[in-house]
């Protein structure tokens, strides 16, 4: 409305001038009044026209311009404002390309920030559920993230709560790997070192490892990473094997030690006496055999702690292994005087063992109960069903074990040290039943002694075939 009124202001004004000029001079030309007043009315005539048909060309431009609908429309025209129009129509429709290209890409750009928060929390969900501790920190040593064990080890292991990132640099050792990893970058990207943490009153080893990290697009740093792996199992293992390999030597330097002094004797010639060369050839022959026992012991326990040994379980009847392991036993026993009573189960004891194994642990026990038991002694093999496991008992009347050192019976090489004169031994053969009975056929196996009256294990396993049985009912049959 606004703009229609300026077009009729803007045309009548000079049409109004000009006819009124027109007018004078017509009236003093002619001295008509009626010419005068006829061109005076003539030009507002020709001005309301002009106007009138300037404000329909505005109204149709404006439309246009305002309707997409309407444009390039044949019916309308825009008059004195076509070219004006038309300018103005390119300039609607190129900003329109720019702005549907602008929310093409806002919509691109809005989908590539959600895709990467996506990664972003899944990376984040992913690092958290690590259960070892991880931060990362910028150039400057500032920590960008944490998992959720972190938090809670420097929330623990020091001031600070569970819900900020941990101060891990308030660790001297930590600060100390962060900047020398910062620092010596380009020797090496990746720098490790062990440390202990308190956390509950308990002390923690950790080995710390920090990595470099650096941008794809220019070889510049972002930051580092440092990771905390629990090595307290590791160095327990390292502990157990350096004991083992110290035992181990520790087994066969006297033997050998006892064969070289044997065998220099005989060399050098001062032994001129058959009868004694012969002693001292048996001498040797036994610590030769002592330490074939160790090799083969060691060799035994492992080749099937590392699988080399293949482990093959089969459905048997539990009573029938137990027999063949006293009759191994039995010539030994009866060479020393004792007696070797079997007191099995009259019920069928079903088990999915491995026969020969199974049968070497108990072979292990017998043998070891006739070993320390003196001769007139008794050594009993008991089997018995309770409730779903299979008990088997070994007893005997011998020397006994001290109650120090029942908790140190199943390590190797540890032999009683007030019974060590009453046999010999390898230390092997106990650590070889535990191993058979708990890891490779899921059981237990406990002991009890009272010195100078005799001692007890006691192996429980689980009772029935691996694929079930069909018996008569005579036979009970407890199912695993």
């Amino acid at each position: 409305m606004k703009f229609s009124n300026s077009i009729w202001c803007s045309t009548f004004a000079p049409s109004l001038a000009c006819g009124g000029l027109a007018a004078g001079c017509a009236y003093f030309a002619l001295g008509s009044v009626a010419a005068s007043a006829f061109v005076l009315a003539a030009c507002v005539a020709g001005a309301g026209l002009t106007a009138a048909m300037i404000s329909r060309n505005a109204r149709d431009a404006s439309a246009q311009l305002r309707h997409p609908e309407l444009r390039g429309s044949s019916a309308r025209t825009t008059g004195v404002f076509n070219q004006l129009a038309q300018e103005a129509l390119e300039r609607i429709e190129q900003l329109e390309g720019e702005s549907i290209e602008a929310t093409r890409g806002r919509a691109d750009s809005e989908t590539r920030s959600q895709a990467r928060q996506r990664r972003i929390r899944l990376c984040e969900r992913t690092l958290d559920a690590i259960d070892y501790p991880l931060v990362i920190s910028d150039p400057h040593g500032q920590v960008e993230f944490s998992n959720s064990a972190a938090i809670e080890l420097f929330a623990t292991s020091a001031e600070g709560t569970s819900d900020s990132l941990p101060d891990f640099t308030a660790v001297p050792i930590l600060k100390e790997l962060l900047e020398q990893t910062q620092s010596r970058s380009a020797a090496s990207d990746r720098r490790s070192t062990e440390m202990e943490l308190e956390r509950r009153g308990e002390k923690l080893t950790y080995r710390a490892t920090a990595v470099n990290i650096y941008s794809e697009e220019a070889h510049s740093q972002l930051g580092v990473a440092v990771t905390l792996n629990d090595i307290r199992q590791e160095r327990i293992e390292n502990t157990r094997h350096a004991e083992f390999v110290s035992s181990a030597c520790h087994e066969l330097k006297t033997p050998m030690a006892g064969i070289r002094a044997y065998t220099e004797l005989l060399l050098d010639g001062d032994v001129d006496d058959v009868t004694e060369q012969h002693k001292l050839f048996g001498f040797i022959d036994q610590q030769i055999e002592r330490m074939t026992t160790v090799v083969n012991n060691m060799l035994n326990l492992a080749r099937i702690e590392s699988g080399v040994v293949r482990v093959q379980r089969e459905d048997c009847e539990l009573n029938d292994v137990l027999k063949k392991a006293i009759d191994v036993v039995h010539p030994t026993a009866v060479e020393k005087g004792v007696v070797v009573v079997s007191e099995l189960s009259e019920l069928y004891l079903p088990a999915h063992v491995d026969g020969d194994l199974f049968c070497q642990a108990i072979i292990n026990l017998l043998s070891n109960a006739v070993k320390y038991t003196p001769a007139g002694g008794e050594v009993h093999l008991k089997s018995r069903m309770e409730e779903s496991r299979a008990i088997i008992d070994v007893e005997d009347t011998g020397i006994g074990i001290p109650e120090e050192s029942l908790p140190n019976i199943f390590e190797r090489f540890y032999r009683v040290p007030e019974n060590k004169h009453v046999a010999t031994g390898t230390g092997l053969g106990l650590p070889l039943v535990q191993y058979i009975v708990t890891e490779l056929h899921n059981g237990t196996i406990d002991v009890t002694s009272d010195v100078g009256e005799g001692s007890s294990f006691s192996i429980s396993i689980p009772l029935g075939h691996r694929d079930g049985l069909m018996l008569n009912q005579e036979k009970p049959v407890c199912a695993v």
